[in-house]
């Protein structure tokens, strides 16, 4: 990956793949996804096979939302059994301030920490053919000018000075995360101390004290790891990153967005104060998005899945560091912004709610979904509760979950049907009477 500045700033991405035809059939083509068009900024695709350019044939246009693209790649001649064919594929991205908080590129900076953005071979469609097994390393590089600052996943393998840019190798083990790239032209907060616990890269220097929100952000994320395992075995430190576009699509209020080992927050945000609750309650959660919504996450954007444990994971570290009258303050305000929802809306099963609804009906998901694993733990124990998510985290890392893996996890550990408890809280309206009168009188004490 290189980042091209210009008036209208870039990315070159480029790829390469060493496949070998093991199945049991010739090949007259191979299907390659790409990323979607809209979100991405896709431009000046150029595929190689055997170092000839050849002319991709587009299966698939997705126009909304985040659906990849299916181009086929034919081969003339065909591709023979046990035979190797090399396959480069290169394009531009330019996305736009549209395009979503997960990726964006400025004059300044740029991040893409979504997935599928990279091309991903798709496996032939005959009986058989297994899916090809991704490699246990990959090397791959990202050139960026002197100035900037970068994160990035796996093994560094050196820099090299070229001019004015420098070229950052990586090597990407199957076990580290999914890739992802942070960068930009930032102040680091950490630039002149030995160490510390949290890492803030700014547009413009912060001159206030960074000690209390430190202290604070650092608490929250030695929660998370204690309750929910640690993201990696290495010691890593949180960084908070400032972003030059919203992190949520026609959003200007104040918002984050978390990546592996960070959250991106947008100008709104640092404009409240770094030290400020508002600014802080904010980056918790992201910082909880670590977990639910990074390591693991839902397959259809599901709120209940993603945003919802967020919410619920803020809890746990509000109860854990003031005990459990903060955690019943947090019920209360969630119960109290359901019920205001409600108002705006007719509820919708929390299962089927994901973030392409309507604000209104998010609003009434978002309030519900903490609530149903605060449900959880009332019924099951806290410690079992969050001992199956932590074992939901460290077994199915990187891959889609959905309820029904929360569930099977929670009744391995609890030995206990929970159909009853999902059914009603997923798929059935409001909030369960005895789950109200067990938290009444917080809610009268704390309007």
């Amino acid at each position: 990956m290189r980042f091209i500045p210009g008036q209208i700033p870039a990315l070159r991405l480029g790829v390469s793949y060493a496949l070998e035809n093991y199945g049991i059939t010739d090949l007259a083509f191979i299907d390659v996804e790409l990323p979607n068009k809209e979100q991405y900024g896709i431009k000046n695709l150029l595929v190689k096979v055997a170092g000839r350019e050849v002319a991709p044939i587009e299966l698939s246009s997705a126009s909304q939302g985040e659906e990849p693209i299916q181009f086929r790649i034919p081969f003339d001649p065909v591709w023979n059994q046990k035979q190797r064919r090399d396959l480069s594929v290169e394009y531009g991205l330019a996305p736009t301030e549209d395009s979503g908080g997960s990726v964006a590129v400025s004059s300044s900076s740029f991040h893409i920490v979504s997935r599928g953005w990279v091309p991903s071979p798709r496996p032939p469609t005959h009986a058989l053919s297994p899916f090809p097994a991704s490699p246990e390393r990959i090397n791959y590089t990202v050139q960026v000018p002197s100035d900037f600052l970068l994160l990035a996943p796996g093994k560094p393998n050196g820099r090299m000075k070229d001019g004015a840019e420098v070229k950052y190798r990586f090597e990407l083990r199957r076990s580290d995360p999914a890739l992802f790239v942070v960068a930009g032209r930032y102040a680091d907060s950490c630039s002149n101390r030995r160490s510390c616990e949290v890492d803030f890269w700014t547009f413009e220097p912060i001159t206030t004290s960074l000690a209390s929100a430190e202290e604070q952000l650092a608490s929250a994320w030695n929660i998370l790891q204690k309750n929910f395992g640690p993201l990696e075995k290495s010691n890593l430190v949180p960084h908070i990153v400032e972003s030059t576009v919203s992190v949520r699509i026609g959003d200007d209020a104040p918002s984050v967005a978390p990546f592996f080992g960070g959250v991106l927050v947008n100008a709104k945000a640092v404009s409240l104060g770094v030290n400020s609750d508002g600014f802080l309650d904010l980056v918790t959660r992201a910082l909880a998005g670590n977990w639910f919504g990074v390591q693991i996450y839902s397959p259809i954007a599901n709120v209940g899945m993603t945003e919802g444990l967020s919410d619920y994971a803020v809890i746990v570290v509000d109860e854990t560091r003031h005990g459990g009258s903060a955690r019943s303050v947090r019920i209360s305000k969630s119960l109290r912004e359901y019920d205001d929802a409600c108002k705006e809306a007719i509820e919708q099963p929390l299962i089927a709610i994901t973030e392409h609804d309507s604000v209104e009906q998010r609003r009434i998901a978002l309030a519900k979904a903490p609530l149903f694993f605060i449900a959880l733990e009332d019924a099951y124990g806290e410690q079992p509760v969050r001992r199956a998510l932590a074992q939901v985290v460290s077994l199915l890392r990187g891959q889609a979950v959905r309820y029904q893996d929360i569930r099977a996890a929670l009744e391995n550990v609890t030995n206990k049907d929970l159909a009853p408890v999902f059914r009603t809280w997923l798929y059935e309206p409001g909030i369960p009477a005895e789950f109200r009168e067990k938290y009444r009188n917080v809610e009268v004490g704390n309007k």
